[in-house]
C-alpha cells in the first residue's frame, strides 16, 4: 500500500481519499478504523464540571428518572441529550439501544445469558448486569450474530 501525505495550509480539517481498483477487505478494515478513530466525545456533567466522554469508555447510557445518566468503569456522569439522540450520534459505533431506556457498549460485554427464555441478560466485564427487552431480542442476536 501506497501512502502519500499533501500538506495544505488553508485545510482545516484533514481529509483522506483512497484510490483503488476494487474494496477488499483491508480497505474495509482500513476505513473502519479511520472512522472510529474520529468518533466524537460527549459531554457530561458532574456538579458543575464538565467531563469529556470517549464512548468507548461508556459501559452503558440509562434513564434515570428525567436524566441521562452515563456510566463508565470509575464514574457515573449527567448527560444533556435524550437517549434517542445518543443512538442517532453513535450509531455505526459498538454503543447499542437494549430497550427504550438504555444504550450499552457491545465492547464492555463480558456474557451473555439466554437462559431466560424471550430475554437476554448482558453481564458487563466490570461486573454490573442489563437486560435487553424483549422488544429489541431479535435485533440484539441479529446484530452479534447469534439468531
Amino acid at each position: 500500500m501506497d501512502v502519500e501525505i499533501n500538506i495544505e495550509k488553508e485545510r482545516l480539517k484533514p481529509k483522506v481519499v483512497i484510490h483503488t481498483n476494487e474494496v477488499t477487505s483491508e480497505i474495509n478494515e482500513l476505513v473502519k478504523r479511520l472512522t472510529d478513530y474520529n468518533e466524537q466525545l460527549l459531554i457530561g456533567y458532574r456538579n458543575e464540571e464538565v467531563i469529556l466522554l470517549n464512548p468507548d469508555e461508556i459501559y452503558r447510557i440509562y434513564s434515570q428518572g428525567q436524566k441521562v445518566v452515563a456510566r463508565t468503569l470509575s464514574e457515573t456522569v449527567f448527560l444533556k441529550f435524550r437517549l434517542y439522540e445518543l443512538e442517532e450520534k453513535l450509531s455505526g459505533s459498538r454503543l447499542i439501544r437494549i430497550s427504550n431506556s438504555e444504550i450499552v457498549n457491545l465492547k464492555r460485554i463480558k456474557s451473555l445469558d439466554l437462559s431466560i427464555t424471550g430475554t437476554i441478560t448482558m453481564k458487563f466485564d466490570n461486573g454490573e448486569k442489563s437486560f435487553v427487552s424483549r422488544r429489541y431480542v431479535e435485533r440484539i442476536k441479529q446484530y452479534i450474530g447469534i439468531s
